[in-house]
């Protein structure tokens, strides 16, 4: 399949940004579970019973939403490289949970948006203008406000710094994932996605676990795994749908909106505030997402590279 978006479909802006943002939540509330259950199994069996548990989910889903011929892949080329790298996504992103603190992980997991940006508009030849990049800079800047205030520890080791090398990594595997999920949709449903990604992540924990070796489960830990199987059908969903309706460069923003649900959700957890630093990235964020809601669509002077 070609990575060039149908240009007759029509973009819904509105309500992809409402999924977006929802989508953000439900990452957050799966960060914490795959965090919590790093405690007590490795990454493998972490990433395999993430997926599978979310497969159920999915086919109840999928049976009160798509008749069962739209559940199959039309273009399995494209199905089997958007599992692998989001596979791969999942391993190196969870690897990085359990290294590093939620906060940490999350924040090195938000450089996706911006790297997304350019490969839009040399992949997909979406519009650049400069609302665009304004809007997801100051998202770019919130994070690094965020992050300012606990990324420089002088008691980390190799096992923190591993886990954000991986995040790194992560987050450029994921740029390219959401291009190519943006692609997909022009031909594939978003159950047929969401799908064929859980089957193809949970091969890849499976394998993984030959590696990481195999925990017994305990309730705590079918707990996290749950939540996180529940939560992560719920990401899929929301972010294929919203990537369906508009643009990457329109949705890049309110990726940043995880940050903020983030602290929302240490509060209260754990009743624990940001910093100064913290509330000027809160700020930062919230703008970049303002700014899109007031336009949603590229305008003004455009870059289109083909």
């Amino acid at each position: 399949m070609s990575e060039t978006a149908d240009p007759a479909r029509p973009d819904r802006p509105t309500s992809a940004i409402v999924l977006r943002l929802f989508a953000a939540l439900f990452a957050t509330g799966l960060a914490i579970c795959v965090h919590g259950a790093a405690a007590h199994a490795g990454t493998g069996q972490i990433v395999m019973m993430r997926a599978a548990l979310s497969i159920p989910i999915l086919l109840v889903w999928a049976s009160f939403t798509a008749p069962p011929r739209d559940w199959l892949p039309r273009a399995p080329r494209s199905h089997l490289m958007r599992g692998l790298a989001g596979g791969s996504t999942m391993v190196l992103n969870f690897y990085a949970l359990g290294q590093l603190p939620v906060a940490h992980a999350q924040t090195i997991s938000y450089l996706a948006p911006v790297l997304s940006v350019p490969m839009a508009v040399i992949l997909l030849g979406e519009r650049l203008s400069v609302r665009a990049v304004f809007s997801v800079a100051l998202g770019f800047a919130g994070m690094l406000a965020m992050l300012y205030t606990s990324v420089a520890r002088p008691d980390w080791g190799w096992s923190e710094i591993s886990g954000m090398l991986a995040g790194l990594v992560s987050a450029g595997i994921m740029a390219w994932v959401r291009v190519h999920i943006r692609a997909m949709t022009a031909t594939e449903t978003v159950i047929s996605i969401a799908l064929s990604f859980a089957v193809v992540a949970a091969c890849m924990g499976a394998l993984a676990v030959a590696f990481t070796g195999w925990t017994p489960m305990t309730p705590p830990l079918w707990a996290w795994l749950g939540g996180a199987g529940a939560l992560g059908a719920a990401t899929h969903i929301t972010a294929t749908e919203a990537s369906a309706r508009a643009a990457v460069l329109v949705l890049a923003p309110f990726d940043y909106a995880g940050l903020v649900f983030a602290v929302i959700l240490d509060f209260a957890l754990f009743a624990h505030l940001p910093g100064p630093w913290g509330a000027i990235g809160i700020l930062l964020i919230a703008t970049a997402g303002l700014i899109t809601v007031t336009r949603p669509r590229p305008e003004g002077a455009f870059l289109r590279l083909k």
